[in-house]
């Protein structure tokens, strides 16, 4: 076990980076959003600011003609800092070369790997259970077709899991000066980063900074000491993550004919309109979807997203879905339960960690059914679903009276996760597969 615990992680790390990474240009072909955010990613890149591009643009650009944008700003309801990575990677490879528009995500999608080996190790305590849930996140289908699509969604579950980490080590030193805690300001400033990929970050900055605040209000019997150490968190936490957000829009800002601004009118004032009436997008867009998902089906994964499905000949398929693996997530399912009912009876810190998560990430949407929302958002916060598993099979091992057989069960269900990665592998790359295959991976009628 020497071996595991001094390489174990650049094992994983091995195996999810070429999860990741081979064949990553595959299909030359906008995939599911990615008309939207490479597009915008490359005008960003381009003028300071997204532009408009003409009807159906999308065959020029995918045949190397990417400079067929007009010169009128475009309407986007997303903040631009996802789309200021995805434009490096277009800016290294070419954006005519497809690789160009999903190498920033796959790179911060490897590096999320050792990020979930670094914060589980810290909440479970135990270098062997952090390995455990990197490993699976890094076999796992979510994680893999996120990390190889240019959407913003792995840049958000990034930076909340990085403003996570922060606050454990804020933690670690909260008996330090009242306000000068570096920790909590780089929490703030990941937290900002999140909510400028996307705006459901500010509901991860909501969760954790509120923990935080309870952590002292109910760490000690002096109300004024209680009062004193929630108003510096606020004023340390919010200020710097509403900065960090503003900061994103720079290109906006600097640049003249930026969608909503006018030459005589104060560029903050603009911005809050622009706002405004992406707010009253995103909380009315009830469009039908053919693969939109009830959130209260997620965790079970019954509406998984398709991305990509073309024939390429006779009875072949190829095909990209959005789909995990079904024995993490189904596991997933049954943990976060068990952890919420021990969490009820006991109210431990370990489980009010994985639930923090789950209140930042999952618990908001559930007010959102009447909206069109799909089941590729769990990436954000896919990390607390490991961590309730690591923490459900942690609990049993430590209960059991034979912990050992508890440990090769354990082994059994990890290559058993393993067995289905590569048996799902193909339709999370595109490869090409005979129809009876594709078909084969579709276990229950509703992942059609």
């Amino acid at each position: 076990m020497k071996f595991l615990d001094r390489f174990g992680i650049w094992a994983i790390l091995a195996v999810g980076a070429f999860a990741r990474l081979w064949d990553l240009g595959y299909p030359h072909k906008l995939v599911f959003d990615e008309t939207y955010y490479v597009k915008d990613a490359w005008t960003l890149s381009a003028a300071g600011h997204e532009l408009a591009w003409p009807n159906n643009p999308n065959p020029a650009f995918e045949a190397g003609h990417v400079n067929g944008f007009l010169n009128t700003p475009a309407y986007v309801v997303h903040p631009p800092l996802g789309k200021w990575i995805i434009a490096l990677g277009m800016r290294v490879f070419g954006a005519e070369n497809p690789v160009g528009w999903r190498i920033s995500v796959a790179l911060v999608g490897i590096a999320m790997i050792y990020l979930t080996f670094a914060v589980a190790r810290r909440v479970l305590n135990s270098s062997r259970w952090g390995l455990f849930v990197a490993g699976l996140f890094a076999i796992d289908g979510e994680a893999i077709v996120m990390a190889r699509t240019g959407l913003l969604d792995t840049f958000l579950a990034f930076f909340a899991l990085l403003g996570f980490y922060f606050m454990l080590r804020d933690f670690e030193r909260q008996n330090e000066s009242l306000w000068r805690r570096p920790w909590l300001v780089a929490m703030a400033v990941s937290l900002g980063a999140a909510t400028a990929v996307k705006w459901s970050g500010s509901y991860f900055l909501a969760a954790f900074c509120l923990y935080v605040v309870g952590r002292f209000a109910f760490s000690t019997k002096d109300f004024w000491g209680s009062i004193q150490k929630a108003t510096a968190t606020f004023f340390i936490t919010v200020p710097v993550a509403v900065a960090t957000y503003l900061v994103s829009w720079t290109g906006w800002f600097v640049t003249a004919g930026g969608y909503g601004k006018a030459a005589d009118q104060n560029p903050l004032v603009a911005l809050l309109k622009y706002h405004e009436g992406a707010y009253n997008f995103h909380v009315n867009l009830t469009t039908e979807h053919p693969y939109s998902a009830n959130p209260f089906t997620w965790l079970f994964m019954v509406r998984p997203t398709s991305f990509f499905y073309e024939s390429c000949g006779t009875g072949c398929s190829t095909a990209i879905t959005a789909i995990g693996n079904p024995l993490i997530w189904w596991a997933g399912a049954i943990a976060v339960i068990s952890v919420f009912l021990t969490w009820i009876t006991k109210r431990d810190r370990t489980s009010s960690l994985v639930l923090l998560g789950l209140l930042g990430g999952f618990v908001p949407w559930l007010f959102f059914t009447q909206r069109t929302v799909f089941w590729f958002y769990t990436i954000a916060f896919e990390f607390w679903v490991l961590l309730a598993i690591a923490l459900l099979l942690k609990r049993t091992v430590e209960l059991s009276t034979r912990p050992n057989l508890a440990k090769r069960w354990i082994w059994v269900y990890v290559w058993l996760c393993a067995a289905a990665s590569i048996f799902f592998y193909p339709i999370w790359v595109g490869a090409k597969i005979p129809y009876w295959f594709w078909l084969a991976h579709m276990w229950l009628p509703s992942w059609i």
